[in-house]
């Protein structure tokens, strides 16, 4: 026997499936779409903030102390910012720069102070493609931490 009754309500549940497949299949796609363009100008804006042929180097070392540098090409050589934290107190310090052929410059020295970071600016005569790695080192001599390029 025939039901029409059943058959409309047959056809309704398929095509209300139909339908909620369509409606979560769009919403994927919007979010999808979000995403790809979050990333799209998080890229853009990143690149806005940060020069051609900029570096990042990052180390910590075992006893703690922690150094982030970004090396910044200026016509030949570079600007330096190293960022670190972790280095005692009243110790004597120098930002060392190792280039590509093993040769060191020194890019700076300061004292550290009390406060747990310390900020240095400091230049090096080191294209920054050339930049092998850069190391805070004593003035007697021993190396507290030391970030290499890759």
């Amino acid at each position: 026997m025939h039901d029409p009754i059943l058959d409309r309500a047959l056809s309704r549940v398929r095509a209300e499936r139909v339908r909620d497949h369509r409606r979560r299949g769009g919403v994927a796609a919007a979010v999808g779409t979000t995403l790809a363009a979050a990333v799209l100008a998080g890229g853009v804006h990143l690149g806005q903030h940060s020069a051609p042929g900029e570096r990042v180097l990052v180390a910590t070392a075992a006893d703690g102390v922690r150094m982030t540098v970004i090396a910044t090409p200026a016509d030949g050589w570079s600007r330096l910012r190293a960022d670190l934290n972790g280095i005692d107190p009243g110790e004597r310090c120098e930002l060392v720069v190792t280039d590509t052929a093993g040769r060191r410059y020194l890019a700076g020295g300061w004292v550290a102070s009390r406060g747990e970071d310390t900020s240095l600016a400091g230049a090096v005569v080191v294209d920054p493609r050339d930049l092998a790695a850069v190391s805070v080192v004593t003035t007697d001599g021993r190396t507290l931490v030391t970030a290499t390029a890759r």
